[in-house]
């Protein structure tokens, strides 16, 4: 593993301590106040806390990914696929793309009718930098609705405050997902 590699893998562990303290802070913190004040700074503090570890994650995936592999192994899934199977997919990835800042899907040409040739000519213009971008236009509420998702799915308890071992659980729930597609 190269010194840049190992550098970025030891900042995002202490990051993600840090955060980790955090999160056992908020949680312990937990007091009766008034129900209305607390359910709305609870459900804020919430999609601030989630949002921020998932996007460091994404960012640190990124960091220590071959970025060039990922793009053509892509790119190469996208050349077997028809017409047909390639708006049925991208339509149903649009569905959650549609929620990020318009500038962004500007920028970056996202909308609804993109064909697969412009499809692989974004993926092989992208570079790390984009994709920083992207991921900090995802707005917080979006990773929170699919964090409530994935935690109703599990049988957990959406009420409480979010817990690293969830997030954590979460996020490898997607990575799995971007390493298998």
């Amino acid at each position: 593993m190269n010194r840049t590699k190992s550098n970025t893998i030891s900042f995002v562990v202490i990051v993600l301590l840090l955060l980790s303290f955090i999160c056992d802070a908020f949680c312990a913190a937990e007091v009766k106040e008034d129900k209305s004040d607390k359910d709305s700074d609870a459900v804020k503090t919430k999609e601030l806390f989630v949002g921020a570890v998932v996007k460091l994650f994404a960012k640190g995936y990124v960091a220590v990914t071959d970025i060039n592999k990922i793009k053509e192994t892509n790119i190469a899934k996208l050349k077997k696929m028809n017409d047909q199977e390639f708006t049925s997919k991208y339509l149903a990835i649009y569905r959650d793309m549609k929620d990020l800042p318009q500038n962004v899907k500007t920028v970056y040409g996202i909308d609804e009718k993109i064909d697969r040739s412009a499809a692989i000519m974004k993926i092989q213009s992208a570079e790390k930098k984009d994709l920083y971008t992207i991921i900090d236009s995802i707005p917080d509420e979006f990773i929170i609705k699919h964090y409530d998702s994935y935690i109703g799915e599990k049988g957990l308890d959406m009420k409480k405050s979010p817990y690293m071992r969830d997030i954590l659980d979460f996020w490898n729930n997607i990575k799995r997902k971007l390493d298998s597609d």
